[in-house]
């Protein structure tokens, strides 16, 4: 009977446990580059509508290009980049907002300019939910959200 009220329990706990998550990414931009430059950060939305967390554990850009997940912070007047190693959280049932002085992608050593009105193709993988490749619009170097 002590089995059977144990194995009871334990399921129990693991039920609030459980659910899938439901990850879609969108609204991807980046800003286009300067001749000779080298780096760019791209932007984006990413939604989980599902019933689970998930993760950005990893991004891929097109060979040679790199591409990593960082987190831009601003102390005394003074920003500065970290690298997000540990992958960044999508709760389920919310939103969460690459942009601007806050969480982007950084893709590093570019071989071409990005010219407004291409695409760049990256690849996200999540935790739980695969991969997603995304075409990141590239928008007059100007622009602040994307526009």
């Amino acid at each position: 009977m002590k089995r059977i009220l144990l194995a009871s329990l334990v399921m129990l706990a693991s039920c609030g446990k459980s659910g899938t998550p439901n990850v879609s990414v969108s609204d991807a931009w980046a800003r286009a580059t300067a001749p000779g430059q080298t780096s760019a950060a791209a932007y984006m939305t990413i939604a989980n509508r599902g019933s689970a967390d998930d993760k950005l554990i990893a991004v891929a850009a097109p060979s040679p290009a790199m591409a990593m997940m960082h987190q831009t912070s601003t102390t005394d007047g003074v920003s500065s980049m970290q690298a997000m190693d540990d992958g960044l959280v999508v709760p389920a049932g919310r939103t969460v907002q690459l942009k601007p002085l806050g969480a982007h992608i950084m893709v590093t050593d570019l071989k071409e300019a990005l010219k407004a009105g291409d695409s760049l193709p990256l690849t996200l993988r999540f935790q739980h939910s695969g991969e997603r490749q995304v075409a990141v619009r590239i928008v007059d170097p100007t622009s602040v959200d994307g526009r």
